[in-house]
């Protein structure tokens, strides 16, 4: 194993449990750290995400429910942090299936089992610097990449984000040439959340149409109109002054007053066909307002092979409850079945014998 120099890592330790945060720190020194700053809370390290943010933190998840998630996703997904891509490392007590799926949904690194040995931290932060997953943009994430296999409509390209942990561990750091590729990494982002958003509210807009065209508009398809606007706020506030952005902002801003001027509709009664078609073409004309160069034929496939295979899972999983509650009735009618024979064998006499074979029938049943 590499000797990794640890000394100029800055690192962040968040944990509610001081003599746990302790321990933590204890071990990163023990490793060769020599910055290590602890906070009781995160909202004691809400500052780090505006100042000074570390190239490795290790937050704990057992704390105030959701918090720990709250900072992981703010870290990854405002615009104004200085270091998005620092390597995250969720502790716990008690780790489940479900709080590992809240970690990468959030947007962590890994997860590790408290307690530890110095033996494990290293494994993980050793793990961070030689193969670290590279970071996907989507319109409500970024962090490691989560996918296993492609996605139907999915063209997110993989980012090599800069891994500030590594160069310094490495001997690689320079504090001008680590900024220059912060800033290139993070422009980046802020060119894919654009163009992400803009994909994503032509998506909602594109799922809901059939539903908000019925007599009677079906709730899911209002709901999808109603999660517009706040990609339309993120799109909005990520604009910058890298460009000019008035067309984008001018069709973002139709988009929104529309959205909302539907789904008030829908709340009422059926959509027009006007206001349909006219959120529709908005959706598209945002899509080229976002990316000029890249033709609007391509965008709407990719729109339109999300919105099927979406629908396909919504089918698939309507399915398997239909199958499911099938099954537990038929259950459920066997045994009732079974207690109605039961009860008759006891306050009554033995059936004759024609009826042995019914009987057997029931009861295997």
């Amino acid at each position: 194993m590499p000797d990794y120099d640890f000394s100029q890592v800055d690192a962040a330790i968040i944990d509610s449990q001081l003599n746990t945060a302790r321990v933590f720190r204890d071990v990163l020194i023990r490793l060769g750290f020599r910055r290590v700053e602890l906070f009781d809370s995160v909202k004691a390290a809400a500052g780090l995400l505006a100042a000074a943010m570390p190239d490795l933190v290790l937050v704990d998840a057992d704390g105030e429910d959701s918090e720990a998630f709250r900072f992981i996703r703010s870290l990854r997904n405002e615009p104004a942090v200085p270091n998005p891509f620092a390597c995250v490392i969720v502790t716990t007590w008690a780790p489940t299936p479900a709080l590992l799926t809240r970690v990468t949904n959030a947007g962590g690194d890994d997860l590790l089992m408290k307690p530890v040995s110095p033996k494990q931290v290293r494994e993980r932060i050793v793990s961070l610097i030689e193969s670290r997953k590279g970071f996907v943009v989507t319109a409500d994430y970024t962090g490691p990449d989560r996918r296993k296999s492609p996605r139907e409509g999915a063209q997110v390209p993989v980012l090599d984000a800069p891994n500030t942990l590594r160069l310094k561990a490495t001997g690689q750091w320079t504090q001008s040439g680590a900024r220059m590729r912060l800033n290139e990494a993070i422009a980046t982002v802020t060119t894919q959340k654009r163009l992400r958003a803009s994909i994503q509210v032509a998506f909602l807009i594109e799922f809901a149409l059939a539903g908000l065209a019925r007599p009677v508009p079906d709730r899911m398809s209002i709901d999808h109109v109603g999660r517009i606007g706040g990609f339309l706020d993120d799109l909005l506030r990520r604009l910058g002054d890298d460009g000019d952005h008035a067309p984008v902002e001018a069709v973002a801003r139709a988009i929104k007053s529309l959205a909302d001027k539907v789904r008030t509709a829908a709340e009422a009664g059926p959509v027009s066909a006007d206001d349909r078609d006219q959120l529709q073409a908005l959706s598209r004309a945002l899509m080229q307002a976002v990316d000029p160069d890249r033709p609007l034929e391509a965008m709407t496939r990719e729109v339109s092979a999300a919105v099927d295979g979406y629908r396909s899972r919504l089918e698939q999983i309507a399915q398997a409850k239909a199958a499911a509650a099938a099954s537990a009735l038929a259950a459920s009618s066997a045994d009732a079945a079974g207690e109605t024979a039961g009860d008759s064998v006891i306050s009554a006499a033995p059936p004759p014998a024609s009826a042995g074979p019914a009987a057997a029938s029931l009861s295997a049943g």
